[in-house]
């Protein structure tokens, strides 16, 4: 197959990934916004929420959505 990314790609489940990753920030964010001053916290700090947050920025970043103009 030529253009095999391409195939994969469209079989993908956006809608169920979309579902996935709103669910998982949404924890995320209630775990932060949850917690005290605590080596156990400034660890899952550390280890889970700012590597996480770091990757969606990379994210972010490497897809631009441009606002189409009416001509």
């Amino acid at each position: 197959m030529k253009y095999e990314n391409i195939g994969t790609v469209k079989r993908l489940d956006f809608d169920h990934l979309d579902m996935l990753v709103s669910e998982r920030i949404g924890a995320l964010k209630l775990l932060a916004q949850g917690m005290t001053e605590r080596q156990v916290n400034d660890d899952i700090c550390r280890d889970l929420i700012l590597p996480c947050v770091y990757t969606l920025t990379q994210f972010l970043e490497s897809v631009e959505i441009e606002e189409k103009k009416d001509d």
